[in-house]
């Protein structure tokens, strides 16, 4: 990374410069191919703009530069921005609005211009391609994550930019799989010392929303703004404003979000998500069906118990164990299976769960399951199949919705399915493939009750005859 000297004409403020260390940092780089993936709301667009026009200002740079963002407002502000430079360095410029038509449909858009003495211009474009076609120069993509036409953009721009020009990469992430991710990929591993044949050789500055607020982000707002947000309110005022996980991390975090790679989609979990879900109080009369997914010490234990009403099939109990006893789990399924209700239950065989399943055999009503590639994807395939067709009801639980999410099918060498998750201090997967295992039971045909009480003269409101003591935690007395 080759460093650029101070500007001496960069204005301050009061209190200091007016860029803040990581914007600095960005603006002494003068690297010919910069990437920023970035946080929401930190002053990126803000800090390319000074780039852009001081070092034309000072003479650096005497070459037009295109500026392109993902809508027409945000164009207008970075020429906003441009003039605003303009303006505190007490230099001379022009500012003026032209229309650039689109060579294709004839039709035309507004564009942003700064024309300096020296005569070169900076220029903030509508997002189209075709506007750059027959340009020169210096090119900023900003938000570049977010262009209808990424890989059109990118071709127009690194035409633009072919006698010796700079391009400047900056954007929030968009998901998985993208250029911009690609991009990213190759600046990390140029910045590792192991870049592959066809890389370009991006400098790579990321900077989230903890990073900025470390470096003055909140003290600069409450300058500007006339707030008085502590470091803590602020991030935990941006946390909150947040659905979930996945979109804190691509937000704020400059974390991609896996929502398109994951088996479950937020959309699908959340639309399956009920107040009712989760109680064992509100158990009714139907089948029930439990699974069991096995944890060592590093990871949860999680039985899942579900109830057939009508079609769909109701969540009751999610119990959630860590670090307790092997014996300590066996006896807690086993008094799960003590229910009238329970048709069936399927409970991972694999490792340290063999013991547990075993004991679950023994009673008639459980089966082990050993995870294979195979087994993995006959549980994980129909579990996506009720999610897609409302068929389940789950508790609206922040924990578990991750942990449902979590999960990504990728396939092997040969073609076929892989299902797994990154293992993090919430564990791996494990909620998911505990309610795999439930509704894999479910599936069993000719499943039946242990005690077959489900009709009779004498019964009560919830129609189960007699006084039946119901022996796990929660559970109602029927």
């Amino acid at each position: 990374m080759t460093q650029a000297p101070d500007i001496a004409t960069l204005p301050k403020t009061r209190k200091g410069r007016i860029l803040l260390p990581y914007q600095e940092r960005w603006r002494r780089d003068e690297s010919d191919f910069k990437l920023w993936p970035k946080s929401r709301r930190i002053g990126a667009t803000y800090a390319e703009s000074n780039d852009a026009t001081m070092s034309r200002l000072a003479g650096r740079r005497g070459v037009d530069y295109w500026f392109t963002s993902a809508d027409e407002s945000a164009a207008y502000e970075f020429g906003e921005y441009c003039r605003f430079w303009v303006r505190v360095s007490d230099a001379v410029a022009d500012h003026y609005t032209e229309d650039i038509e689109d060579p294709k449909t004839g039709r035309s858009a507004p564009s942003y211009v700064t024309r300096f003495p020296s005569g070169c211009r900076i220029t903030a474009l509508t997002s189209n391609p075709r506007r750059f076609r027959s340009k020169g120069g210096d090119v900023g993509l900003d938000e570049f994550d977010y262009h209808d036409q990424p890989e059109k953009m990118w071709d127009a721009a690194a035409s633009t930019a072919t006698w010796g020009d700079r391009i400047r990469v900056l954007s929030t992430h968009n998901g998985e799989g993208t250029l911009f991710h690609r991009f990213r990929a190759m600046a990390e591993r140029r910045a590792a010392g192991v870049p592959k044949k066809g890389d370009i050789p991006f400098s790579l500055h990321v900077v989230t929303i903890a990073d900025a607020v470390g470096e003055g982000l909140v003290e600069k707002i409450n300058e500007v703004r006339g707030t008085s947000f502590t470091r803590e309110q602020f991030l935990a005022r941006c946390r909150s404003l947040c659905r979930n996980e996945d979109q804190w991390n691509q937000e704020y975090m400059a974390i991609p979000s896996t929502d398109s790679t994951a088996w479950l989609p937020y959309e699908l979990i959340e639309a399956c998500e009920d107040d009712a879900a989760g109680d064992p109080l509100r158990a009714g009369v139907g089948r029930r069906y439990v699974g069991m997914d096995v944890g060592e010490t590093e990871d949860l234990t999680v039985i899942w118990t579900l109830e057939r009403v009508g079609d769909v099939l109701w969540t009751r109990e999610v119990l959630v164990l860590r670090g307790e006893p092997l014996r300590v789990k066996e006896d807690a399924l086993l008094a799960r299976l003590r229910h009238p209700a329970v048709a069936r239950a399927c409970v991972d065989a694999t490792g340290v769960g063999a013991q547990i399943a075993q004991a679950a055999e023994r009673t008639g009503r459980g089966e082990g399951v050993k995870f294979t590639l195979a087994t993995k994807d006959e549980m994980a395939s129909p579990l996506r199949g009720l999610f897609e067709d409302r068929r389940i009801r789950i508790p609206g639980d922040t924990d578990l919705r991750e942990d449902l999410h979590a999960i990504r099918m990728t396939r092997t060498a040969a073609g076929h399915p892989r299902f797994d998750a990154q293992r993090s201090e919430a564990g791996h997967a494990d909620r998911f493939w505990a309610l795999a295992l439930a509704c894999h039971a479910a599936a069993t045909r000719g499943a039946t009750p242990y005690v077959s009480v489900l009709s009779g003269a004498g019964s009560n409101a919830q129609g189960i005859g007699g006084d039946i003591s119901i022996d796990f935690p929660g559970a109602p007395r029927q």
